[in-house]
């Protein structure tokens, strides 16, 4: 098996990128093939520093001195200098290297400034504790420690400062007091009351979130080693040759489930997998899967208050993590010194944190509100959130994608044209539903199963996004492009090069060999046709000479008894390698067992899937069902009425008119009315 999956909003898959961000003309991210190491680590990384000072803004970028320098995985380093002016640290800023396991630099950060300031204190640390002690309270329980002499830049002004710490059992501060005019310019809090508390920030939107569930401290439940699948044994063709560059091509995979779950295989060491990895990435599509991917989440660095939401732990820890710079490379919590999550720096990604953080909240509630549905696998799983990765590998940075083996929903940084991918609460809720349903039916990413998979993404992201943002939209994804134009469209899929009909231009036929080079058999294209079902059957309209009736007349309701239908669709009855001939019938078969008294939904349904060229239409009052209302369904009517004959399930359907569970003589009345108009 020889396929690579992305469970993505777009089909593009780019080489390595180079990226390079500069503000106010000073370069603050660069990511690439930037230089290779030689020889000693910090000798070669200083002097690729001293190529590149002019674009950094400061001469001597290549002489801060080395704060912090540790491995990663795969032997990937990391290294952080700390600016100093007259070897006075500037606080909070620095310069991160990150070295790839190819010896090779692959991303640069920067917040280093140019500093124009006295660094001769006018008073002394004295005379700076003497003026907190004329601040502060007196209490015999508290004191103040002298710790260094800062330089800190608040609201683009540079202060030379005395760090001081007030200590005390109730409460510690860290106080900054300028050494040139003994103000106090900042304050930081030294006590911590480690556990879950409450923040606010602003997303990718600019808009206001003024409720973000995070945790003070570090004392959260971790989520544990987590790493992609070792494939590189016999069982996996050793992966085909993307770790020893070997030719395994005439070998056959002969993975099994061993002792694993349902939909799992047993890796290389035994260890269980789910199954969708065999479709992304799969074996020989360019991933070393030794493994390709992990993550300990002991290395993980943390701030005073950070991204992990324990709010309601029956649905699960949410965790959201900064990946900045890299590709699942020098991870960290999105953190903040303070529960407000709005900084402007965007190495620190607070906007992207908060967007993916405040969205998926919102996905989780959904799900358990509406379905009793707890956590990306329906029994309360933690749901991790990476945002911001780089196109350091062949993975493009404008996407999103959900990644089975890990369970972790993974958001690029976006770019030309594009926000973060996680700017969206549809698209937040699209890849977490590909976790759904990777839980649930398992449909499989090709032919009409996949486009199916890929629509019921694009379905509860609309349902989501509509419950938390005042009905939401007919479009997908329009938050993520600053043009605000959507990427697909409910209404009108055509309009997005996506089929409307099984006989329309942009209609994908079965693959019989799908691959990535044809969107294996048109999931990204052919999902426009289920779109366009779920549309129908909440709005109502006229499709192809066809009329769709609404669930309700209030759409919010529609959309309630639509969100049901499709729910109960993925989780109960479609099964992996259904098309759409049988997904309708399955689609009909829940909407009976759900609305046994409906039979109207029941007309509904089929009749916006015969829209579509699938199946045929429902016609009220045809109760031998042959397609034409006329005297013949009325003398049934009256068999039926009269006890000579037991109505069937689609008789009852065909010819209760006024919906109300019998057929009677106001449905013949209806019969009439319809063959003489």
């Amino acid at each position: 098996m020889r396929a690579i999956l992305f469970l993505l909003l777009s089909t593009s898959l780019f080489g390595i990128q180079n990226n390079t961000i500069y503000e106010n003309g000073q370069l603050t991210f660069s990511s690439g093939n930037l230089h290779e190491i030689r020889d000693d680590v910090e000798t070669s990384v200083r002097g690729y520093l001293s190529d590149i000072k002019t674009k950094l803004g400061h001469e001597a970028a290549h002489e801060f001195p080395l704060l912090k320098q540790v491995n990663g995985f795969g032997e990937s380093e990391h290294l952080v200098f700390q600016q100093t002016e007259n070897d006075i640290p500037v606080f909070g800023k620095t310069i991160r290297v990150h070295i790839n396991q190819k010896g090779l630099i692959s991303s640069l950060s920067s917040n280093v400034r140019s500093i124009n300031i006295s660094t001769i204190p006018s008073f002394s640390k004295m005379d700076a504790m003497s003026i907190l002690k004329d601040e502060l309270p007196f209490s015999k329980k508290s004191y103040l420690k002298y710790k260094e002499l800062l330089i800190y830049v608040k609201n683009d002004s540079p202060h030379l400062i005395y760090s001081i710490e007030s200590i005390s059992f109730e409460q510690s501060r860290n106080y900054l007091v300028d050494a040139h005019t003994n103000e106090i310019v900042d304050l930081f809090p030294l006590t911590f009351d480690e556990g879950p508390t409450t923040g606010s920030g602003v997303n990718l939107l600019d808009e206001p979130v003024d409720l973000l569930h995070i945790y003070e401290g570090e004392a959260f439940t971790p989520f544990g080693n987590i790493a992609t699948p070792n494939l590189v044994c016999e069982e996996f063709c050793f992966d085909y040759g993307d770790c020893d560059g070997q030719n395994y091509w005439g070998c056959t995979i002969t993975a099994s489930q061993g002792d694993c779950l349902d939909g799992e295989l047993e890796d290389c060491n035994g260890d269980c997998f789910s199954e969708w990895y065999m479709q992304f990435p799969g074996v020989g599509n360019g991933f070393c899967n030794d493994p390709w991917i992990e993550i300990d989440d002991s290395q993980l660095s943390t701030g005073m208050y950070n991204m992990v939401d324990e709010s309601h732990p029956e649905l699960g820890t949410i965790y959201t993590l900064n990946s900045y710079g890299g590709f699942y490379e020098d991870l960290s919590y999105v953190n903040s010194t303070t529960t407000n999550f709005e900084l402007v720096n965007i190495t620190n990604s607070h906007q992207s944190g908060v967007s993916a953080h405040d969205y998926q909240r919102k996905t989780l509630d959904y799900f358990w509100d509406y379905h009793n549905y707890a956590g990306i696998n329906g029994t309360g799983k933690r749901t991790i959130s990476v945002v911001n990765y780089f196109s350091t590998s062949s993975i493009s940075q404008r996407n999103a994608f959900y990644n089975a083996a890990l369970d972790i929903l993974t958001y690029g940084y976006g770019g030309n044209g594009y926000r973060p991918f996680c700017a969206a609460q549809d698209i937040v809720t699209h890849e977490f539903s590909h976790g759904f349903t990777a839980h649930t039916s398992g449909l499989i990413y090709r032919n009409q199963a996949g486009a199916m998979n890929e629509s019921i993404s694009d379905v509860m992201g609309y349902f989501v996004e509509a419950v938390y943002q005042d009905g939401g939209d007919w479009t997908e994804g329009e938050d993520v492009r600053y043009s605000g134009e959507g990427g697909r469209s409910f209404i009108h899929p055509p309009s997005h090069q996506q089929p409307d009909h099984i006989n329309h231009y942009y209609f994908v036929d079965y693959n019989p060999n799908p691959l990535w080079s044809n969107d294996f058999g048109g999931v990204h294209t052919n999902s426009g046709i289920p779109n366009k079902i779920m549309y129908l059957v909440i709005q109502g309209d006229e499709h192809y000479d066809i009329i769709v009736e609404p669930f309700e007349d209030d759409i919010v309701q529609s959309r309630i008894v639509a969100g049901n239908i499709w729910f109960a669709w993925n989780s109960f009855y479609l099964d992996k390698e259904d098309d759409f001939d049988i997904g309708r019938e399955k689609m009909l078969q829940a909407c009976y067992d759900l609305y046994p008294n409906r039979l109207d939904y029941y007309q509904t349904v089929s009749n916006a899937w015969a829209s579509t060229g699938i199946g045929s239409p429902i016609l009220s009052g045809d109760v031998n069902d042959d397609q034409v209302v006329n005297i013949q369904d009325i003398i049934i009517m009256i068999n039926i009425i009269m006890g000579n004959w037991d109505a069937t399930d689609t008789q009852l359907i065909l010819g209760d008119i006024n919906s109300d569970g019998i057929i009677d003589i106001l449905d013949i009345v209806g019969v009439v009315n319809i063959i003489m108009n």
